[in-house]
């Protein structure tokens, strides 16, 4: 006889994108990620917010983890369950996340006062995602995790 654990592990699948550290590779992950909330039966408004936060976690793993790096990669690991959607983004950068900035709410005041004009794309993720949270990743990068739930 199976768990409710080992059935929801029989259903779970994993698909893996290794990008290239530049711009414009965000756009592969993001039609990879619609493609597959379509199929999971996600509303477009939902997708939309998959697409948006997806794309700002691989661009601050381009451009803040991996700095531009052209030999390094971004790791985007999509994991499809019946009820949600969790997704791993991971660069090889040695810059650990400014925890100062992973916990910002921003405001226009402070954003007018800031120089690098940061936050908000972090502030967008945990907006549009379900659960989010930031940890050091298995190879030593800045790992971003976000789960979208399928609401019926």
């Amino acid at each position: 006889m199976t768990t409710s654990s080992e059935d929801a592990q029989a259903v779970e699948r994993v698909i893996e994108l290794r990008l290239p550290s530049r711009l414009g590779y965000e756009k592969v992950a993001m039609d990879t990620a619609a493609s597959l909330a379509r199929r999971m039966g996600f509303s477009a408004d939902r997708i939309e917010s998959l697409r948006t936060a997806l794309a700002e976690a691989v661009t601050n793993a381009i451009e803040h983890g991996n700095g531009h790096e052209q030999g390094a990669k971004v790791s985007v690991m999509l994991t499809l369950r019946p009820d949600e959607l969790v997704i791993d983004v991971e660069d090889q950068g040695r810059n650990a996340f400014d925890t100062a900035v992973t916990t910002l709410t921003p405001t226009i005041d402070n954003a007018i006062s800031r120089t690098d004009k940061g936050g908000w794309g972090i502030w967008l993720i945990r907006e549009l995602m379900d659960e989010v949270e930031f940890t050091t990743g298995p190879s030593g990068g800045n790992q971003i995790r976000m789960v979208i739930h399928l609401e019926r």
